[in-house]
């Protein structure tokens, strides 16, 4: 099944990065973006094909040379470029050489290994770089389910497979690709340290996170905690939610939160992929916070809106789930998975407000339709990101 991407991808235009978590698309995305461009397509995964630019990146130019010499595209398309960062450097040169004749699009996991092998540092802003996430409910259209994309989550591959597949599928990525190639992207020593906290980090995904206690419970230093979760951030399997530190009036948590990229990854690193997610539990409200909060750093990114997320929270457990900051707008946003909540719920988001008078309140949560209450907007999901936010297909 094939969906259309929020993404528009500038080929032939600028050469190009484009990042993301293995099985999010990158290869199909790009391959259906130069369908009617005449390219020259590499893919490191391909074992001959990395051994043989490995020994002799040059074969690699003079490949590119002769495509240029011999066609009129200008188009070359490497897939997997973290696998050998090395050519990096002879893609530099080309660019030099031939100007704004040719253009590279190039596709991997993680820029971790490239900025930390190549002279050319990503090619010193001569490429412009994307990420790709798993499907939005907005490129899902009449696919979405919101119970199934909080238990399973959205990654393309388990789109339209039975319960059994997605399940088996779901836990193969998580055992092969997240505690395999992550760990060799790390290149950590420590292999059960950072499998434990792998399991620590799921658990705790969307929690603050206390680098000390984890520290404790993995049996490393703390600076190794925060070197592993930077390796989930390289690799976007995780992205960080900083506090909000606006207010000296009282004192704020300044620890930061993590999200696990996806909710079904999320809930198969913590084993809960055979039990059903029934609503009305504090697991089904977790996952749902989950989805607006990726959802909403997914949407922010494809559609390239100059907005900031922070959560906030006070020394005393004061909270509000997202602090939004628009050029001219701030909001403080509350996330509930009830159809109805009542103001005297929000006590956190009521706090907020009083720090900041300015912000507009709202409550994203299931309600069938909006309402306020106590100046505080109630919306339901969908409404909040189209009708409030503006983020559909067309913007």
């Amino acid at each position: 099944m094939e969906l259309k991407r929020l993404l528009s991808l500038p080929v032939g235009k600028n050469s190009f990065f484009l990042f993301g978590p293995r099985q999010t698309g990158k290869t199909t995305l790009v391959q259906k973006s130069i369908a009617e461009h005449e390219s020259m397509q590499i893919n490191l995964l391909h074992n001959e094909t990395f051994l043989k630019y490995k020994k002799n990146p040059v074969i690699f130019r003079n490949e590119v040379k002769f495509f240029m010499e011999q066609n009129r595209g200008k188009t070359v398309f490497v897939d997997e470029i973290q696998k050998l960062p090395e050519i990096l450097d002879e893609i530099h040169s080309l660019l030099e050489e031939y100007k704004k004749r040719i253009s590279f699009i190039m596709t991997g996991s993680s820029a971790r290994k490239l900025r930390r092998v190549s002279a050319t540092n990503l090619l010193g802003g001569r490429a412009w770089s994307f990420s790709l996430f798993p499907f939005t409910h907005v490129e899902m259209g009449e696919h979405f389910s919101l119970s199934h994309v909080l238990q399973y989550g959205s990654l393309p591959p388990i789109l339209g497979m039975s319960k059994t597949d997605t399940i088996k599928t779901l836990n193969a990525y998580t055992g092969v690709y997240l505690k395999e190639e992550i760990i060799d992207e790390a290149l950590v020593r420590n292999l059960s340290a950072f499998n434990r906290f792998l399991d620590l980090a799921a658990d705790s995904s969307g929690e603050i996170v206390n680098y000390s206690t984890f520290a404790r419970e993995t049996g490393v230093a703390s600076r190794t905690i925060k070197e592993y979760y930077q390796i989930l951030e390289d690799t976007l399997i995780a992205f960080k939610l900083e506090p909000y530190l606006k207010s000296a009036r009282k004192r704020l948590i300044v620890h930061p939160k993590y999200y696990l990229f996806d909710t079904g990854v999320f809930n198969s690193i913590c084993g809960r992929l055979n039990s059903p997610l029934v609503q009305g539990t504090s697991l089904y409200g977790r996952c749902f916070e989950h989805f607006i909060i990726l959802e909403l750093n997914r949407l922010i990114h494809y559609l390239e809106k100059p907005w900031r997320i922070y959560f906030w929270r006070t020394s005393h457990g004061a909270e509000a789930d997202i602090v939004m900051v628009l050029p001219e707008k701030l909001y403080g946003i509350e996330i509930k998975s009830a159809e109805y909540v009542s103001s005297m719920e929000l006590t956190g988001l009521k706090q907020f407000l009083k720090n900041y008078p300015q912000a507009k309140g709202v409550c994203v949560c299931n309600a069938e339709r909006p309402y306020k209450e106590e100046g505080i907007s109630f919306l339901p999901w969908r409404y909040f990101f189209v009708r409030e936010l503006g983020l559909s297909a067309g913007d």
